[in-house]
């Protein structure tokens, strides 16, 4: 039993709701591993669950290590050290977009990153099919989630705006 199903059993023992908290679009990501957190989530059944697309933040390894990929623009590329996988990102100005996290749950959810094995678009279907799936097969309602709205002041919106390195630039 991986530790994570222990920490079900054990809440859910104790009368606790569990809440799994999912991210897709990893290095290495394939519909394979995907469907491997479908199948996940089915043998638990948590509660509530969100899947999400992973997003290549400031700070993280994922955008701090990442490269200039060599022959597409505004492309950044992060090699997983231990399997040479790669995570492919889009730039992201985050002084103008702010559908990166959960976008519009009625069909406007977008992915910035893509695998050697999964295009962006084909990301968005998985997780789609994984939310819907689910919470289909486990009786949970989707959340009355909207799109996210950009406010000046977060992330340091405000102002002169956000440090340059946060706004990382292809050439």
């Amino acid at each position: 039993m991986t530790e994570n199903c222990r920490c079900i059993e054990i809440a859910k023992r104790h009368g606790l709701k569990v809440k799994a908290l999912m991210s897709i679009g990893h290095p290495g990501e394939s519909k394979e591993t995907v469907m491997q957190t479908h199948d996940w989530l089915l043998e638990t059944q948590p509660d509530d669950f969100d899947v999400t697309i992973i997003t290549t933040y400031p700070g993280t390894p994922y955008y701090d290590h990442a490269v200039p990929h060599p022959a597409e623009p505004d492309t950044w590329i992060y090699t997983y050290p231990v399997t040479g996988d790669h995570l492919y990102s889009y730039a992201v100005d985050y002084n103008e977009v702010a559908d990166y996290y959960k976008g519009d749950p009625t069909g406007g959810y977008r992915s910035f990153v893509y695998t050697d094995y999964l295009t962006a678009d084909e990301l968005v279907s998985l997780r789609d099919f994984l939310e819907r799936d689910i919470r289909k097969r486990l009786n949970i309602p989707f959340n009355p989630s909207a799109a996210a709205i950009r406010y000046e002041h977060s992330m340091g919106q405000s102002g002169t705006g956000l440090p340059s390195y946060i706004l990382r630039r292809s050439k």
